[in-house]
């Protein structure tokens, strides 16, 4: 559905000589803002007064990642609910190898009412179309 690739930096890199746990997150929210631009959106507009805000994730770690590594995150699917939807990821290595995987619920929220909205459709359809022409 979207492919977003990065280099592991200095910054990503924990104790351990590896890449951090939290930095999955991260590279989930990279992705995820690339995708909404590439819609011509942001996450604080994805039409009709809406924006997001995560509700909760879940990230599974398969294998570590070092400095100078390419990664590509992939979005590879999106499930939609009235007020929310459900992004879901892949992060591969450069042997194709799936590292990290994981997903984030983002709930609709208008952010100058502090209160919850519904999907905009405009960003549904744009979305749904692109996962026709995979």
């Amino acid at each position: 559905m979207f492919n977003f690739n990065y280099k592991i930096q200095k910054e990503d890199i924990n104790y351990g000589g590896h890449v951090g746990n939290e930095r999955a997150l991260l590279f989930f929210q990279m992705a995820r803002i690339a995708f909404f631009e590439s819609l011509g959106l942001s996450e604080l507009d994805l039409g009709e007064g809406a924006g997001v805000i995560q509700k909760n994730s879940f990230v599974e770690y398969n294998k570590q990642l070092f400095l100078d590594e390419n990664i590509s995150i992939i979005i590879k699917n999106i499930e939609f609910s009235k007020t929310s939807f459900n992004i879901f990821y892949d992060i591969f290595n450069e042997n194709r190898d799936i590292v990290i995987s994981g997903s984030t619920l983002l709930v609709c929220f208008d952010y100058s009412s502090h209160k919850i909205k519904r999907v905009p459709e405009s960003f549904k359809m744009k979305t749904l179309s692109l996962s026709e022409e995979m």
